[in-house]
């Protein structure tokens, strides 16, 4: 659910301003909303040391550390991070020199090595030397008193030297010389690792500061965030106001301790211009989804709705048949349990871990009912479905279109609860009966093939009720709207047969998985376990083949899987995903 919020005003005299903020920052409860421009010198430096710190810890966190340095002193903390930031820099410049040479290099390789300065020094004594390349099996003649020496064949054309007293025109394709020679463009990119490999062994020595760079970085953090918000405040005279929202459970504690130390305070309830922070207090089973929104980086507005109920049921079902595969599910829980046992003790939440054991569960249970372990081929084959009736496309076609039809009805059965007892209640429960029409046309011209005109006028009849309904709303709006509304709604009928229609993705999707392990189960057996080289062949056939469609069955749920949510649902609910996070002013912790 989304926490109602109270909005919030702190008048304190100036005087009291930082024992005010430092009680504010202990409650950690106000999300500011700053009233002033952020700018100033002070500030500036203030982010400027916070970017240095993170830029100079990323580096660092690259490197392993062995050796065992005292950390290093606050007061000296900016030398090192310059150096470190200096040393990083060196590392790319010369990591973009090796990489220039790479291609050049491996340009003049067939040429072989020789000094471009011998060319000049030729010239200087009136022999001219071009370098050129002939097209192989082309009888050309040379120019009188050219040389042509052949130096290398490649790709139908010979790398030449043309070799004559005076320079003239050659009837090919000339090329200029490098600036160095291939040996010593060879010599520079061994100094230049060299260069590098000093360069990270210094960052190695000074990882050890990585402790000491983070208590720094969150104590600078919390310096900026509390000068923000100083900063953010609006003065007049003796007095500083300070503006934002708490939730309204948070209330009696800001209002306890501003009576302790006397500040003018009001809550009111925000009004509908104010951005109101969103924040999302739901039950610990429904709380596994919340990384998922962090992932897509969406949240409901605050006078929105929280979808995460559904949205975790529903995409966990959408997880199960888009991967498809009982094997796949098997794979996706063991890597869960390998990774949660590693890092349970540095994640403290387990969100993450617990979404993925439902999402495993999900796929491992959609394999078992349609018998598909690693694709139908192989070792499927010898599985039967726990339910037949899935085994069949036209039935997994119209289980997919009936979750749609669920899902999208859903959406304005919900919608209609909040518009209650408004006229646009009735404009929402009409929304529910042509969405079911629009199911019963979907089954009957895709499913059982009726897709004949008589088919689809009877269904534009029977939407006539659920119609009238979604007119009699349209109809009590402004006049001048009636003829938009009604061009909409016809394009909006239409739109939600499409959208019941493009359930069929899930079906679609699962069944590319399944068809793509199976090419690879085939293109395995085809080699089979005949040997030692065969049996080698054939598993690398397996585990890579798997492999990779397990990471093209992830990004199906990653793209069809959320959108349907984000979307559709989304779209039929009227939830836009307008919030932005509630961040309240309180101290960063190390982590």
């Amino acid at each position: 659910m989304i926490v109602p919020m109270k909005k919030l005003h702190v008048i304190v005299q100036k005087k009291d301003i930082v024992p005010a903020l430092e009680s504010l920052r202990e409650l950690g409860s106000v999300h500011v909303e700053h009233q002033e421009e952020l700018s100033g010198y002070q500030l500036e430096e203030r982010r400027e040391e916070v970017v240095m710190l993170t830029q100079a810890l990323d580096i660092l966190q690259r490197f392993e550390c062995k050796v065992n340095v005292p950390q290093q002193e606050a007061r000296d903390w900016t030398d090192t991070v310059n150096e470190i930031l200096e040393l990083w820099a060196q590392i790319e410049h010369y990591q973009g020199n090796i990489t220039q040479r790479e291609i050049q290099i491996h340009q003049w390789e067939p040429w072989g090595d020789f000094d471009p300065k011998d060319i000049e020094a030729l010239a200087a004594r009136g022999i001219d030397v071009q370098l050129c390349e002939v097209p192989a099996g082309k009888e050309t003649v040379a120019p009188k008193g050219v040389v042509l020496e052949k130096i290398h064949l490649a790709s139908g054309t010979y790398k030449c030297l043309a070799i004559c007293r005076e320079k003239v025109e050659l009837p090919w394709e000339t090329i200029t010389p490098p600036a160095l020679g291939l040996g010593q463009m060879k010599k520079m990119q061994t100094e230049d690792q060299v260069k590098i490999l000093q360069a990270e062994g210094r960052i190695t020595e000074l990882r050890c500061y990585c402790g000491a760079f983070q208590e720094i970085l969150v104590e600078r953090e919390n310096v900026l965030r509390f000068e923000e918000v100083e900063k953010g405040m609006r003065a007049a005279e003796e007095l500083a106001l300070l503006k934002g929202y708490c939730p309204i459970d948070a209330c009696g504690v800001i209002a306890a301790q501003a009576k302790q130390e006397q500040w003018g305070i009001l809550f009111e309830d925000p009004s509908e211009e104010d951005s109101v922070p969103t924040l999302l207090r739901n039950p610990r089973w429904v709380e596994m989804i919340k990384p998922v929104f962090g992932i897509i980086n969406v949240l409901p507005g605050y006078r929105e709705v929280d979808i995460s109920p559904v949205f975790l049921i529903f995409f966990s079902v959408f997880f199960g048949i888009l991967i498809g595969d009982a094997a796949y599910g098997s794979v996706f829980l063991i890597l869960t349990l390998i990774f949660h046992n590693k890092l349970k003790h540095k994640v403290k939440d387990a969100a993450p871990f617990i979404l993925m054991y439902v999402l495993s569960a999900s796929a491992i249970t959609w394999g078992v009912l349609t018998g598909t372990f690693l694709g139908t081929v192989l070792l499927g084959a010898k599985l039967k479905p726990v339910v037949a009736w899935l085994t069949d496309s036209k039935n997994v076609q119209l289980l997919c279109f009936t979750i749609g039809a669920v899902h999208l009805i859903l959406a304005h059965l919900w919608r209609c609860v909040r518009r209650w007892p408004g006229s646009g209640a009735w404009a929402e429960l009409g929304w529910v009966w042509i969405l079911w029409v629009s199911y019963g046309l979907v089954r009957s011209m895709i499913i059982l093939g009726q897709a004949d005109m008589a088919v689809i006028l009877d269904a534009l009849k029977r939407m006539i009720p659920g119609v009238v309904l979604i007119t009699y709303d349209i109809a009590r709006g402004p006049k001048s709207q009636i003829p938009v509304g009604i061009v909409l709604l016809l394009f909006s009928i239409i739109s939600a047969f499409t959208d019941i229609v493009s359930y069929v993705r899930l079906f679609a999707v699962g069944l590319a998985g399944t068809a793509v392990a199976d090419a690879f189960n085939q293109m395995a057996l085809s080699i089979g376990f005949n040997n030692v080289v065969s049996g080698i062949f054939t598993s690398l056939i397996l585990v890579v083949g798997h492999a990779f469609n397990i990471v093209l069955c992830g990004f199906g749920v990653l793209v069809h899987g959320l959108r349907l949510n984000v979307l559709e649902f989304s779209g039929h609910l009227g939830l836009e995903w307008a919030g932005f996070k509630y961040e309240p002013f309180k101290k960063i912790q190390q982590s």
